[in-house]
């Protein structure tokens, strides 16, 4: 048996009509990435539940999920910064552990 069209999930044009839609399946793929910490990753994916539980209340005030998305859209990405810099350094430390063994 085939699913009827409104069971399909949205993947590409109606799902990006609407910018919130769109934002949120930006937000969803941002907390995706492997490159954030397990820990950070959990709570952030836990705000994003909250905040799309709270657009399907009757009484939603869209400006304000909208803003909340927003701020955990800079939370995840300064968190895959802030995890990239540190597995960096952590390179180059051991890097330059070895180095000093020659010195």
């Amino acid at each position: 048996m085939t699913e009827p069209e409104s069971a399909r999930p949205e993947t590409g044009s109606r799902a990006t009509a609407d910018p919130l839609a769109a934002r949120l399946l930006a937000a969803q793929r941002l907390l995706c990435a492997p490159d954030i910490d397990p820990d950070i990753r959990l709570k952030l994916q836990l705000r994003f539940a909250a905040i799309c539980t709270s657009l399907k209340l009757p009484a939603v005030d869209r400006a304000r999920g909208a803003e909340r998305l927003e701020g955990l859209i800079a939370d995840a990405e300064r968190a895959r910064r802030d995890d990239s810099r540190t597995q960096a350094h952590s390179d180059n430390a051991e890097s330059d552990a070895g180095l000093r063994d020659y010195l």
